[in-house]
């Protein structure tokens, strides 16, 4: 958040302009092609976040909406700092702890609901910075714009429907998956990660350990 009290001027003004006022040789050479209008963007958020809420909504998660549109908001914040400071330094901040910690206190006992608010919040972030270093690079490439766009949402389709069939398929054949001695190394040290935190900040809460009284 420092990092956007910094350079609010920069933020402030790079919102009121748009390709058409930069003058660089690049930002000149993509004017010929059609930008994608920003209801898109929008069309595809809306899209996505009611599927979202229905999902939370069939499956016992425990999430209440309002905490599914806090972690939007949250991570539409972060996002911009978070990208300035990968942009100047080339490190990734780590947001996940914030995001357990504020969930441990909002929804407290909610194990399950701990994890896919710190995805929502954690996630949505990074992908918001991976997705504008795609686009640069792609206007660095002259790659038209339409066609960015286009290609970012095929293969997001793709890729949600492709991991969950593999990830069903290896959960269901994979002899001792997830297990410390499974025999080809499977062993989702990734998930084990997520479980455990959902412990520590879903079911046990970061009150019982840091707030007033607390060890």
């Amino acid at each position: 958040m420092p990092s956007s009290v910094w350079f609010r001027k920069d933020i402030s003004r790079r919102f009121r302009l748009s390709l058409k006022d930069e003058r660089d040789v690049h930002s000149r050479l993509m004017q010929a092609y059609r930008e994608v209008p920003m209801w898109w963007y929008a069309l595809v958020g809306i899209v996505a976040f009611a599927l979202f809420c229905g999902s939370i909504e069939m499956v016992p998660t425990r999430l209440p909406i309002w905490a599914a549109v806090f972690g939007v908001i949250l991570s539409s914040i972060i996002a911009i700092p978070l990208a300035i400071l990968q942009a100047i330094t080339n490190q990734q901040i780590p947001t996940q702890v914030m995001d357990e910690l504020i969930a441990g206190y909002i929804l407290p006992g909610k194990p399950i609901a701990n994890v896919l608010f710190k995805t929502i919040a954690l996630i949505t972030a990074n992908q918001a910075v991976s997705f504008a270093g795609d686009l640069k690079l792609g206007h660095y490439m002259k790659i038209p714009p339409r066609m960015m766009f286009s290609i970012q949402i095929i293969s997001t389709v793709v890729g949600c429907i492709w991991v969950n069939v593999i990830q069903n398929w290896m959960l269901a054949n994979v002899e001792d998956i997830c297990t410390p001695h499974q025999k080809q190394g499977f062993t989702c040290p990734g998930s084990i990660t997520f479980g455990t935190s959902s412990v520590v900040w879903g079911a046990v809460g970061p009150s019982r350990m840091f707030s007033l009284g607390a060890p």
